[in-house]
């Protein structure tokens, strides 16, 4: 009988070249005690998520009456929209009239400023990734379990399953589409309140200080802080979540690297992820 050494299944004949439970690679032979506990590690997270997943799941009923309030703004926003486009015809005739010179400027300003005020569509994936999972835990306010949810996206995406742990060529590798739908995802549901770009003005203000950055958004007080001691819920500091450069405690990193190199790496990412949308 054999028995993976990461999700503890047991074979009592053939033994397959992965895990047919875990998709551990069985043929491994010499592994480091280290990486075998991260993979362990991430298997009991990732086991943990999906039964909480089959526990309670959000229905179309539920996200109804968001859906409806959506739809609402949506139908506000195209009047307001064509009051402005009204009003702004107005203002050019009248401005023909009196100095047409201005004319190419106030409609450069004007275009400007609608660019900036018109709603996008959130980007999804470039390599097929189901963001459902994360949208239904943001949606349903399970902070805890969609910040578990998104490490464990953010280890597929990387390669990085099995192991448990990231480098900064994994991150410098990140596909830019899905950083961009990550942030969106946590932005949109916790009202501004948490996601990447929030954590990037933050870092920008305190000059790439990993401590002070810590002491900012809730990390850090007086000692550094352990997962479990985290708030998961809308009265934690702005940039609270998600937790991405570590996951034991936050004085540590995750992997060879720094939890400020990860954090570091991830914001370099971002603003190349910030500045290809606009492309």
């Amino acid at each position: 009988m054999f028995i993976c050494p990461v999700c503890g299944y047991k074979y009592l004949q053939k033994i397959p070249r992965n895990c047919e439970v875990c998709n551990w690679n069985l043929e491994l032979t010499e592994i480091h005690p280290e990486q075998l506990g991260w993979a362990r590690e991430t298997w009991k997270n990732l086991d943990s998520l999906q039964e909480k997943r089959k526990k309670k799941r959000v229905t179309v009923a539920d996200l109804l009456p968001r859906i409806n309030a959506i739809e609402s703004e949506l139908t506000a926003a195209k009047i307001e929209r064509e009051n402005l486009r009204n009003q702004l015809d107005w203002v050019l005739y009248h401005i023909e009239t009196i100095n047409p010179e201005q004319v190419t400027e106030t409609l450069s300003k004007m275009r400007i400023w609608l660019e900036d005020n018109q709603a996008e569509n959130p980007p999804m994936s470039e390599v097929g990734m189901d963001y459902t999972g994360l949208m239904e835990l943001l949606a349903s306010g399970e902070w805890k379990t969609a910040d578990e949810y998104t490490w464990q996206i953010i280890l597929y995406l990387t390669g990085r399953e099995q192991m448990g742990w990231l480098n900064v060529e994994d991150i410098d590798n990140f596909p830019l589409t899905d950083l961009r739908t990550i942030d969106y995802l946590w932005d949109y549901y916790s009202s501004g309140l948490f996601g990447l770009t929030i954590q990037q003005q933050i870092w920008e203000t305190v000059e790439s200080d990993y401590s002070k950055f810590c002491d900012r958004i809730g990390w850090r007080e007086g000692s550094w802080k352990y997962y479990d001691e985290l708030i998961f819920n809308l009265n934690a500091p702005k940039g609270h979540l998600p937790v991405i450069p570590w996951r034991r405690r936050s004085c540590y990193g995750v992997g060879i690297a720094t939890a400020s190199e990860i954090l570091s790496s991830f914001i370099e990412r971002l603003l190349a992820a910030t500045t290809d949308g606009r492309n």
